[in-house]
């Protein structure tokens, strides 16, 4: 009995030494891979500040931009209301003379009228591509050429009716639905959740077994390394300051995607949802929810395309001033079509 127990006894030590060994080949290991672990995370560090750079110099860009598309859209405002001005001016210069206005013929007063309404609205189409806006000056210069019994107008009815024709072809983009789209993105931008780990809290200790002291050195040794499939460029998740400097340049984005919607500068607008989707596929948790939404409803809104041609509606305008100067030669209106979007 004496001999058994002591054979017990040594193999108990055996394996007591075979486990203090094992612990202390792990810890050398350990020992080896910090300076790997460590020289990682500054190189995380060094990526960190470059991307605080490159979003810094982003926002300088996109505040120049966004003040270039205000003046812009100052000196389109001015213009039409130079234009308005004018027709007012107009419209009162006739009120103050009414023994002049009854003492010309209805016939010419219509179509001084008629000819008011489409030049206004080949103008209104150049400078602001403003497709509802240009048909209904056109209906309603169509209008009050058929109420005109004179054969002479033929010509001006049939170009009337291809010009009318050829706008009611052309999609229509509905300026203020997507205006509206815009703004609530704006809102939902800065409820998204920023890429990184989630921490949570550690189950209770009777909620879970008890794991052994082998299980949790292992554990602690594999999160000392970080695996990554070569090929792709992962960055690191923002500080608290970049991903303020993040929502802050998504902001002044957007609305650079709003006044380019204005403007109908196609070029602008894609751009600024292009960079806007990048960034949130790049620094926020595309796992979440409300970021698909958000990338999807930026799909949609690309998907809304502004750079469509437009026709060119200065035929009724021509042949309605060959009705009333014969023998003048007036040259026609520029085409539209010829003006290409973000052209001051």
């Amino acid at each position: 009995m004496s001999d058994e127990s002591a054979n017990a006894q040594v193999r108990r030590g055996g394996r007591g030494l075979a486990a203090f060994a094992v612990l202390i080949a792990l810890l050398a290991l350990g020992v080896a891979g910090y300076p790997y672990y460590e020289r990682m995370s500054w190189s995380g560090a060094t990526e960190t500040v470059g991307d605080l750079e490159a979003l810094r110099v982003a926002q300088q860009r996109q505040a120049e931009e966004l003040a270039r598309l205000v003046a812009d859209t100052s000196a389109f405002d001015a213009r039409l209301t130079q234009q308005q001005s004018a027709g007012a001016g107009q419209a009162a210069a006739q009120a103050s003379a009414p023994a002049v206005a009854t003492a010309l013929p209805e016939r010419a007063l219509k179509l001084g009228e008629a000819e008011f309404l489409l030049q206004s609205a080949s103008d209104r189409l150049l400078v602001t591509r403003d497709v509802r806006a240009a048909l209904a000056m056109l209906g309603a210069a169509q209008s009050l050429v058929d109420q005109i019994d004179d054969r002479t107008l033929a010509d001006v009815r049939s170009a009337l009716s291809r010009d009318i024709g050829a706008l009611r072809d052309v999609s229509v983009v509905d300026t203020d639905a997507t205006y509206q789209r815009l703004q609530a993105l704006a809102r939902q931008i800065p409820q998204l959740p920023a890429r990184g780990a989630k921490f949570t809290s550690a189950p209770a200790a009777s909620d879970a077994p008890a794991a052994s002291t082998a299980s949790l050195a292992w554990a602690k040794f594999l999160s000392l390394f970080e695996f990554r499939r070569q090929g792709t460029s992962v960055r690191p998740p923002l500080g608290p300051d970049q991903a303020a400097y993040l929502r802050l340049n998504l902001g002044l984005t957007v609305q650079t995607a709003e006044l380019a919607l204005l403007r109908n500068d196609a070029a602008v607008y894609q751009e600024s949802l292009q960079t806007i989707r990048g960034w949130l596929d790049d620094y926020l948790d595309t796992g979440a929810q409300d970021v698909a939404g958000a990338r999807a409803e930026i799909d949609q809104l690309l998907a809304i395309r502004l750079d469509r041609s437009l026709p060119d509606i200065s035929s009724s305008l021509t042949a309605l001033r060959r009705v009333l100067n014969p023998s003048a030669t007036t040259p026609a209106a520029a085409p539209v079509a010829a003006t290409q979007p973000g052209e001051n």
